[in-house]
């Protein structure tokens, strides 16, 4: 909205026609609509660590559709980018019992993170199997270049990241964490 007082006080306006006028006021009402989203999100990223933790429903899930519907998600944006998407999932792979939302969340942020790391091409691995006969291990991996031992000690802190202003929150990581522990 300001955007477009401005060009109306500095006269950028004047002149131009009515279909000029429509699609600058159009490509500002979608710059702001974008940036409401964004800080909405950040707000309720930030309403839900001031609300009281909830234990989490416990329920069986199965690994490999929760990667697949996260992949339906995603993996759209991953393929424009030219990012492969490899699973290696142990068919064996019983169920674990987890809140199947907050898992999803997990699964969401980690590939989406490995996606944001990679310069395309490239490629995520998402890997699952039983790990020392007893328990499911679940492994997300990219092609990225990696992160400096002061980045990797930093990673779970709330606002960290090495995002340039404006792409990033910082509470992803800290969020799977977080969800990661309430669900052992």
């Amino acid at each position: 909205c300001e955007a477009f007082l401005i060009d109306q006080q500095d006269g950028i306006l004047v002149g131009k026609s009515a279909q000029d006028v429509l699609e600058r006021t159009s490509s500002i009402m979608q710059v702001a609509l974008k940036q409401i989203d964004r800080a909405t999100a950040i707000t309720q990223k930030l309403s839900n660590f001031a609300k009281p933790i909830k234990e989490p429903t416990a329920q069986p899930v199965g690994v490999a559709r929760e990667i697949d519907e996260v992949l339906a998600l995603v993996g759209h944006d991953l393929n424009l980018q030219k990012i492969e998407v490899v699973k290696e999932i142990d068919p064996n792979l019983p169920d674990i019992t987890v809140d199947r939302r907050q898992f999803q969340e997990v699964l969401f942020n980690l590939i989406r993170n490995a996606g944001q790391a990679i310069k395309p091409p490239g490629t995520i691995w998402v890997r699952a199997f039983v790990h020392e006969g007893r328990t499911a291990r679940i492994e997300i991996s990219d092609s990225g270049s990696g992160m400096s031992p002061e980045t990797l000690a930093k990673i779970y802190n709330p606002f960290f990241t090495t995002k340039e202003p404006g792409k990033g929150t910082g509470l992803g990581l800290f969020i799977v964490r977080q969800i990661v522990e309430r669900n052992k």
